[in-house]
């Protein structure tokens, strides 16, 4: 006979923190607010959040999250479009996405099971960005044509992953 089992350890780990803490920090210094209050923003945000989502969960539950979906959406609105603030918009809006994943409330491990389902939003920054740095000029034509493609491509990709799960005429395609 055994002893009781130890309970598996909770997520809400410090690496993905820190790790949207500097996604947050470099999109502040090159986003359009001034040099020291961006990444002062982008910091505190995560910092309210993560206190929210540790100390709190049960009381705040998904609203912990506006803090630092708050300043994200600050941050990204007032970025000028140029191609290293759509590269570090991109590039935190992941940080943010796998940061979720990593609940306090659940086993560890969110963010490595969270991969797969991000990997499609890296797969559409990736697009975005290269179709950006691909296509000359800055016209809104352009933009438009490159983030429809880069839509156009994700939503196939996210229709061949799941492709064998659809069904034709009632039969289950296997």
């Amino acid at each position: 006979m055994s002893g009781p089992s130890a309970p598996p350890d909770q997520g809400g780990g410090f690496a993905t923190t820190a790790l949207l803490g500097f996604a947050m920090a470099a999109l502040g210094l090159v986003g359009g607010l001034p040099f020291g209050f961006g990444p002062s923003l982008g910091v505190a945000g995560v910092i309210v959040t993560a206190v929210l989502r540790s100390r709190w969960p049960e009381r705040f539950g998904t609203l912990a999250l506006a803090p630092a979906l708050v300043a994200l959406a600050i941050l990204a609105a007032t970025s000028p479009a140029v191609p290293s603030a759509e590269l570090f918009s991109g590039l935190t809006g992941l940080a943010f996405l796998l940061w979720i994943a990593d609940d306090p409330a659940r086993p560890s491990g969110g963010g490595r099971r969270a991969v797969p389902t991000i990997a499609l939003g890296a797969l559409g920054v990736g697009l975005a960005w290269t179709i950006t740095l691909a296509v000359p000029g800055r016209s809104p034509d352009v933009g438009l044509a490159g983030g429809l493609l880069a839509a156009a491509l994700v939503l196939l990709a996210i229709l061949i992953a799941r492709l064998p799960r659809l069904t034709f005429g009632g039969v289950r395609n296997a």
